[in-house]
């Protein structure tokens, strides 16, 4: 069996290659938290293995969640602030690691290969609290008896969408709380950063803009991006416009572009620009790149940047939510010292 996990910014995923077949899994990392109630207990029969019990009560996920926090109007949590795990908090830590179970079967040897899609592909001794978060999350994965090696988003899209130009490109991974973004060539990563802006930060800038709010059971208000989150991730298109909000969810997609082009341009410094071809392509994946058109807000903006690379073509992936997992199974497959880290921690 081949096995790839993602630990994306708002949501879980997983694939793996098991009897000739592909196997797709993915959760979200929303939550609600309920007061333990028969009354409760019974609302959440049918849901039996969407609900897990903590000590402040029941926590109802993935559908569940949903049709809750539409009933009783209340807030969706997330184990996750900005991507990362939430200090102090050990219902969050125990809900992660039940996703976890959730994603991976126990393997069926020890130490079995498992590739990882991380942000993060080794441990930065300058940054405790990153190593905090991924070195709990491999724990998890090794726990389920795998020996998991890292690979980053952007050479994930590389090794899933090149292998017709080599493995080389500019991949841009499109997540929920950030962009990935990777600069390849021939399997070799000479260059990635990550730009703080994905899914969240629209949605709260959206639901800001249209006044989302709810009220709490002691008066206070609070951001609901849950309504938002739904109606974006319903937009097919962003080439035509309809009304003010797709409007506005346009021009947050032009700004994330933006800056992760002029980011891109003091990436590619001298001494990388001498490692790579003249051009390459420039391939687009993650949850947020999922509407069709994004290709051309890409295509102005690089017109607009003055990148110091010709970029051949713009492609978006079909498939946006799984083309990442794709690549780590490829990764796992070819086994490469130079694309896999392992987390030996």
């Amino acid at each position: 069996m081949n096995i790839a996990i993602e630990f994306g910014g708002s949501e879980f995923r997983s694939l793996r290659r098991e009897a000739g077949r592909l196997l797709a899994r993915r959760v979200s990392t929303e939550y609600l938290v309920l007061e333990d109630s028969e009354a409760r207990r019974r609302l959440l029969e049918r849901h039996g293995d969407e609900v897990a019990h903590c000590d402040e009560g029941m926590i109802v996920f993935g559908t569940a969640a949903n049709d809750l926090a539409e009933i009783l109007s209340l807030p969706m949590q997330s184990a996750l602030e900005e991507g990362k795990i939430r200090n102090n908090d050990p219902v969050s830590r125990q809900f992660l690691g039940a996703l976890v179970e959730g994603l991976i079967p126990v393997a069926s040897k020890q130490n079995s290969a498992c590739t990882v899609i991380s942000s993060q592909s080794a441990i930065d001794e300058d940054d405790y609290s990153e190593q905090e978060d991924i070195g709990f999350l491999m724990r998890l994965v090794k726990l389920r008896g795998y020996q998991p090696g890292i690979i980053s988003p952007g050479m994930g899209l590389i090794l899933s969408e090149c292998a017709d130009v080599g493995f080389s490109g500019i991949a841009i991974k499109m997540g929920a709380a950030r962009m990935d973004v990777s600069i390849s060539y021939q399997t070799r990563e000479l260059a990635r950063f990550f730009l703080p802006r994905g899914g969240i930060h629209v949605d709260r800038q959206l639901a800001v803009t249209d006044h989302q709010f709810v009220r709490l059971k002691d008066g206070r208000e609070v951001l609901d991006t849950r309504p938002i989150r739904l109606w974006r991730e319903g937009v097919k298109s962003l080439n035509t416009v309809s009304d003010s909000r797709t409007l506005e969810l346009r021009n947050q997609y032009r700004e994330i572009i933006r800056l992760g082009l002029y980011r891109m341009r003091q990436e590619l410094c001298p001494s990388v620009i001498a490692q790579l071809p003249g051009t390459l392509p420039l391939i687009i994946g993650g949850p947020l790149a999922e509407p069709t058109g994004i290709e051309t807000l890409f295509q102005e903006a690089i017109d607009d940047v003055d990148l110091p690379i010709k970029i051949t073509t713009v492609r978006r992936v079909r498939d946006a939510a799984f083309s990442v997992l794709r690549g780590g199974l490829i990764a796992g497959e070819l086994d490469n010292p130079n694309i896999l880290t392992t987390f030996a921690a």
